[in-house]
């Protein structure tokens, strides 16, 4: 085990593009990273629109496997960065940093796409580990439901009281495959190309999810099944 915490088993390189408006944050996230061998920062900026052009003159293989960006910043903040990138079909996973435990801010975050959504008061090694999710095609979510998974009626503002039961019924493989997929924030009509289907029959799963869920959309299904431990 190295002093970074980092096993034979994942060697493999992660590169991280940063994007971040005050220089004391990014300095400190560059100091953190660079004490894990397997995290390689091969890029920053101070917001959206720099990070696009960044994206647009980096060679192929300088291009990042994850992107690291505040979710407040000037121009182009984090979810117009995700909207943006989705628009020019770059399929780069992006973590958003946040110093509030907003709601309304996860929620808008998950409909955008993000992949991660972590508190900037989180350990280094949640930091490292939410990296190492994301890479291999995991989310990031859980670090910014601390006011959400205190429990029913936590406070107002907090949507935690869903119409299902405490254990709702249990997803076919196919539902959960799909349900993942929408975890990551892609279309109904991306998920039914992935998987060999028509839109149709997508629609008809995430139906059946949501029945089963007791959800009524698609943010709702992303908070309960990470409520459930599910994704």
């Amino acid at each position: 085990m190295s002093e970074g915490g980092v096993s034979s088993q994942q060697a493999t390189t992660i590169k991280i593009l940063l994007v971040e408006d005050q220089q004391l944050v990014l300095e400190g996230l560059k100091g953190l990273l660079a004490l894990h061998d397997e995290l390689q920062v091969v890029g920053e900026a101070r917001d959206g629109a720099e990070a696009l052009e960044w994206l647009a003159a980096a060679p192929a293989e300088q291009l990042p496997d994850v992107i690291l960006s505040d979710m407040r910043m000037p121009r182009l903040d984090g979810l117009g960065l995700i909207r943006a990138l989705a628009a020019r079909a770059l399929r780069l996973p992006v973590i958003l940093l946040t110093t509030f435990d907003d709601a309304a801010a996860f929620d808008e975050a998950v409909r955008a796409g993000a992949r991660g959504f972590l508190l900037k008061a989180i350990s280094p090694d949640t930091l490292v580990q939410a990296l190492r999710d994301v890479h291999g095609g995991g989310t990031a979510l859980r670090p910014a439901l601390t006011t959400r998974m205190e429990g029913r009626g936590a406070g107002p503002g907090v949507e935690r009281a869903f119409t299902a039961a405490d254990h709702p019924d249990p997803l076919s493989p196919k539902e959960l495959q799909v349900l993942r997929l929408v975890a990551s924030g892609r279309s109904n009509t991306e998920i039914a190309a992935l998987l060999g289907n028509s839109e149709g029959v997508i629609k008809n799963h995430c139906s059946a999810i949501f029945s089963k869920m007791g959800v009524r959309d698609r943010t709702q299904a992303v908070l309960r099944a990470i409520d459930l431990g599910w994704i």
